[in-house]
């Protein structure tokens, strides 16, 4: 008995040290390749008619999705007409044939040259707020809208996209890209993982 002892304690002191000795290291994190906390924001609004000079539309696209540190987002906001976000706002503002009637736009006669800066800093942010004290949870960015009575966030549930056009286009809401539901199926707010299954 006392012998079988022994070559039990060597045969795991030697297992343990074929796998190293003990838990492996986690894999390390490369470089952030993406964000997407305000869904169509990169796409629709950084550069998307490449009128920022010596800059296409994927490398502008690229650095705003590296950009991984909220202090930098704001480089992204921009300016004059088609330049980042504030200028891209000018344009997509005229979507629905009324300039000036986007939410946060500046009034003034002539239009002040910030016009678009309250918006676009809120898209810039490309974070999600949760009003915790909320229990209704209806409308994608509803805190960031003022919004008292909804959590805002974004649920699985939620069309970004559609509110995402409804407000760069103004408020007629009258912007939608027609895609209602999922291929694969409804997602969920109470089934783990929420999400619908792949297809």
């Amino acid at each position: 008995m006392s012998s079988k002892i022994p070559f039990v304690t060597f045969c795991i002191a030697g297992a343990l040290a074929g796998c190293g000795g003990g838990n492996p290291s986690p894999p390390s994190i490369g470089a952030q390749i993406d964000r997407m906390g305000r869904a169509a924001v990169n796409t629709a609004l950084t550069n998307p008619f490449a009128t920022v000079p010596s800059q296409t539309s994927d490398t502008v696209k690229d650095a705003y999705n590296l950009s991984s540190d909220p202090t930098n987002w704001s480089t992204f906001i921009g300016g004059p007409v088609g330049l980042y976000i504030a200028g891209n706002l000018a344009i997509l503002d005229a979507l629905d044939g009324v300039c000036g009637n986007q939410p946060f736009a500046r009034a003034g006669n002539p239009p002040p040259a910030d016009r678009y800066k309250p918006l676009a800093t809120v898209l810039a942010d490309d974070q999600l707020y949760v009003n915790t004290s909320s229990g209704t949870c209806a409308s994608y960015l509803a805190v960031e809208t003022g919004a008292t009575n909804d959590c805002g966030g974004r649920t699985p549930l939620y069309n970004s996209i559609d509110v995402t056009y409804a407000v760069v286009a103004g408020p007629a809401q009258s912007v939608v890209n027609g895609i209602t539901q999922d291929a694969d199926g409804t997602a969920s707010l109470t089934a783990f993982p929420f999400l619908a299954n792949p297809n």
